[in-house]
């Protein structure tokens, strides 16, 4: 609501975001689900919590989830950088994957941390259904090795706070977004233009 980079700060959720999760618990209720997991930060574990109670599974917090780490520019207002960080967000924009803000991690930091749960989830929950709440970095990377995406198309990648991405794997593996509670099959892309639906 403040335009703050939030990173690995942990606030809890704003009103529009405890309407959302409940609006989560009204679109995945009749799942069936077999785990639910979080990173380790309240914006995600609360959003869990109305779906985890109603369907009485536990809440699995995991570290691997939690979102990148911008160092210096954690708490910082998006839209009011002083000089050097409006130079270092200019840099880590220019190459995601091998510029480091100071104190904070990029993309290929994220992929090797996430790499394991990625591969540990595939096996533990074969054709089981779960879910994964997360943050807008770790999504895309997680999201992009679940299917082998290349690095550029993850980068277009978008999840706003109100999409939901599922991802069947039994066969052949497709993907599909609910935005404003409509599912189309694909992911949501950020076009000049807009967000736009595209495999």
């Amino acid at each position: 609501m403040e335009g703050r980079i939030q990173g690995r700060s942990d606030p809890g959720l704003s009103p529009k975001g405890d309407d959302q999760r409940l609006a989560l618990l009204g679109h995945l209720k009749e799942r069936p689900l077999s785990a639910i997991y979080t990173s380790t930060l309240q914006r995600s574990i609360l959003t869990a919590q109305p779906l985890a109670q109603h369907l009485n599974l536990s809440i699995r917090r995991q570290p691997e989830l939690d979102e990148i780490a911008f160092g210096i520019l954690e708490g910082e207002y998006f839209f009011q950088f002083n000089e050097v960080g409006r130079a270092e967000w200019e840099r880590f924009k220019e190459d995601r994957f091998t510029y480091r803000i100071p104190q904070a991690e990029n993309y290929s930091d994220v992929a090797i941390r996430v790499k394991p749960f990625a591969e540990r989830i595939l096996q533990v929950h074969q054709n089981e259904e779960i879910l994964i709440v997360g943050h807008r970095v770790v999504n895309q990377i997680l999201i992009g090795m679940l299917l082998g995406c290349p690095w550029d198309k993850v980068l277009k990648l978008q999840q706003t706070n109100d999409c939901i991405y599922l991802i069947e794997r039994n066969g052949e593996t497709r993907v599909f977004h609910t935005l404003n509670g409509e599912m189309k099959e694909g992911f949501l892309l950020l076009q000049k233009e807009g967000y736009l639906s595209k495999m």
